[in-house]
């Protein structure tokens, strides 16, 4: 079964991702802030990350270059999860080591196939 980590600091965001992601038969590892974030990868090791671009303690950004800078990591897909979609964004959210970058609200068939796509790989 392969591993999703969700750091996302809305409580309703990281629930909807939750229910949807466990129905689609994935485990879900959840984090509310940045620094949760890193500690629960280390020791989880997951498949793919979900990464809210803002959150407290470290943002969206801190989070995927500190894990970029981990081995373990550097070929992990990190999806970027906004609410805030400015223009620009999208392309500084790839070029800084992001896999995909999605909009909030994501689109339940948009996220099912960027997952779908990353972990197939």
């Amino acid at each position: 079964m392969k591993k999703i980590l969700i750091a996302e600091d809305r409580d309703a965001s990281r629930e909807l991702l939750r229910t949807v992601l466990a129905a689609y038969g994935f485990q879900v590892v959840e984090a509310v802030d940045g620094r949760q974030a890193l500690r629960l990868a280390a020791a989880e090791l997951p498949d793919l990350v979900l990464l809210d671009l803002h959150m407290p303690e470290l943002d969206g950004f801190e989070v995927a270059s500190q894990l970029r800078q981990d081995p373990r990591f550097a070929a992990t897909p990190i999806i970027a999860l906004t609410a805030s979609a400015m223009q620009g964004d999208r392309e500084r959210a790839l070029a800084e080591g992001f896999s995909a970058y999605l909009s909030k609200p994501v689109r339940l068939a948009e996220l099912r196939e960027e997952v779908s796509r990353w972990l197939t790989r």
